[in-house]
């Protein structure tokens, strides 16, 4: 493996070299990487030591060269070099190297960056140790796997051609194509940013754009050290004694690379999406790191390093946002109990939330939106979710007051009736970025309802209720009138759905309504249409809706209605009304 570029040191010199805690999401980050990295790797005879504040290594400076070389070429091996199944079972894909001291040809699957490596860094592979240019190139056909395939070949330079006949004969035997510029030695080519370190003392060049500290090595700001950089001549800056924003220090050029050991991501077509947990406390972000370890999934194709349990579309932000707290919830957070009945109970661990969201200091998780373009993966977004606790306890509510978990609710959010793909749950990403905000979902879900085919949708209408009175807690008055609206809108399903006169457009009819007089009137004569299959209680809804209410009033009513008409005309679909 590559080693990094350092400054030679006198050998047993002793020393200190400290990382602080910057209080910038992406530095922090990348510092629990290290963090964790070291625990991962022999440090020798270099003593590592972090408290709330910073990471120290102490020891001789060259141990700890050698320690954070070792550090960053274990971390790059599993978090930039990597190999999808794909890749690893197509054996015929494979490139290859030549091993001088044991003079023998080695193949070895492709490599490439994924997840939050490829944002920071997603160019291709480059020789480890040599390579030997060719002297040219040129194709030819070979017998393999029982039919006739065309391979690129290359043919050595003089000083090794003695192993053309051999390499040709290895190349054919496992088809592999010669897809490199030359012909690679000693070790495969890898995935790895350039990175340099300077433990040794020399004249200050500057102050680093990032942290603001003085040092003596400096290199360009760029996408590898924080990908909201703009390039070299990047428009952010995090101090103001760092004057033009241009030069890092390699501290933060290194911090910046193990983001991705801390960090959890989704691919979705194009767009990636990734999530940070970020604390004011260093030791907070150390123990969160350790309790999320339950949810990394590996997943043989790298699109995901986690994989919820709420189904299938999930494909935009807020959805995904959602998905990837609910996994948290779900593998975390709960206890499940076994009953008779349909389902399990659960019961939310507070003790577990606990020591993730609050003790020792609030954790909040910073989500990324990134999207592949040409060369690149550029961010489009970057933003802080604060409300871990309200979230898991609103979660929680909602799922122990209704009797469905979330996987039940939310596929009732997806508008089939749309051609692609991406359409069919734009609504439900809008209605789960309200949830996030603690923002009403009703005229979303009132809008959705009877837009989409659904043929009836009780998991969510219960949700909807639980939801919307909770966002109104304190306020009885307000579920009062929830209450006499969803029951008006019940009567006025069952009677549409069961009597004869009527049809599913008596409901599109009330709810085109647009003041209290006109509803009113509908109501009226829909009583008229249909007779005595619809008798309205004469104290239902009198002083329950108000000029004032009457939006509300009608969207939980028409919401209702369309659900218990769905009901009425195919009991058999939900027996629970």
């Amino acid at each position: 493996m590559e080693k990094l570029n350092t400054k030679s040191l006198r050998k047993g010199k002793e020393g200190e070299i400290s990382f602080n805690k910057h209080g910038h999401f992406w530095l922090d980050s990348g510092l629990v990487g290290l963090i964790k990295t070291l625990g991962s790797i022999d440090t020798g005879q270099v003593t590592v030591r972090t408290d709330d504040a910073q990471l120290v290594l102490s020891g001789p400076l060259d141990e700890i060269e050698r320690v954070l070389t070792t550090a960053y070429n274990y971390m790059t091996e599993n978090y930039y070099n990597l190999s999808t199944k794909k890749q690893k079972d197509d054996l015929s894909s494979y490139n290859f190297y030549y091993d001088e001291e044991k003079d023998q040809f080695v193949s070895f699957p492709k490599r490439k960056s994924m997840g939050i490596a490829e944002v920071i860094y997603n160019k291709a592979p480059r020789p480890t140790e040599g390579m030997v240019k060719w002297e040219k190139k040129y194709e030819k056909k070979i017998e393999f796997g029982g039919k006739q395939v065309k391979r690129k070949r290359g043919v050595l330079p003089k000083e090794y051609a003695h192993l053309q006949e051999r390499m040709d004969k290895f190349l054919d035997e496992h088809g592999i194509d010669v897809t490199t510029s030359g012909l690679l030695l000693n070790g495969p080519n890898a995935v790895m940013p350039k990175m340099k370190i300077e433990l040794k003392s020399s004249k200050n060049k500057g102050n680093c754009y990032l942290c603001g500290q003085p040092s003596s090595q400096l290199e360009e700001a760029n996408q590898t050290v924080f990908p909201l950089i703009t390039g070299s001549s990047g428009l952010l800056s995090f101090n103001s004694n760092a004057g033009k924003p241009e030069k890092v220090c390699w501290k933060c050029s290194l911090l910046g690379k193990f983001v991705p050991v801390s960090g959890f991501y989704m691919y979705q077509g194009n767009h990636l999406f990734a999530f940070l947990p970020y604390s004011n406390s260093l030791e907070k972000m150390v123990d969160t790191y350790d309790l999320l370890q339950e949810i990394k999934y590996d997943d043989p194709n790298l699109y995901k390093n986690f994989n919820h349990p709420l189904g299938p579309y999930f494909q935009h932000i807020f959805e995904i946002t959602f998905a990837f707290l609910y996994t948290l919830y779900d593998k975390l957070l709960i206890r499940k109990y076994a009953r008779e009945e349909e389902g399990d109970e659960i019961q939310l661990d507070l003790e577990t939330m606990y020591d993730l969201t609050i003790n020792k200091a609030p954790v909040e998780f910073y989500v990324i939106h990134a999207q592949k373009e040409k060369n690149s993966v550029p961010v489009k977004s970057a933003w802080p979710f604060k409300d871990t606790v309200y979230f898991f306890r609103l979660i929680e509510k909602l799922e122990t007051e209704t009797g469905y978990r979330m996987k039940s609710i939310l596929p009732f959010l997806l508008d089939y009736t749309e051609s692609s793909n991406e359409a069919k749950s734009m609504t439900r990403n809008r209605v789960l970025e309200r949830i996030l905000s603690k923002r009403s979902i009703l005229d979303l879900v009132e809008k959705h309802v009877y837009h989409a085919d659904l043929a009836g949708f009780k998991p969510l209408l219960d949700m909807l209720l639980v939801y919307e009175n909770t966002l109104k807690e304190g306020e009885p008055l307000f579920k009062e009138e929830q209450d006499a609206a969803v029951r008006l809108g019940r009567i006025i399903g069952m009677a549409v759905g069961k009597s004869e006169n009527g049809k599913k457009g008596d409901l599109y009819a009330l709810r085109k309504t647009r003041t209290m007089v006109d509803f009113l009137e509908q109501l009226n004569r829909l009583q008229f249409k249909l007779g005595s299959n619809f008798v309205l209680p004469s104290d239902l809804y009198e002083g329950k809706l108000t000029h004032e209410n009457f939006s509300e009033f009608k969207q939980f009513c028409m919401i209702a209605a369309l659900n218990s008409y769905y009901y009425a005309v195919n009991p058999k679909k939900d027996e629970k009304d």
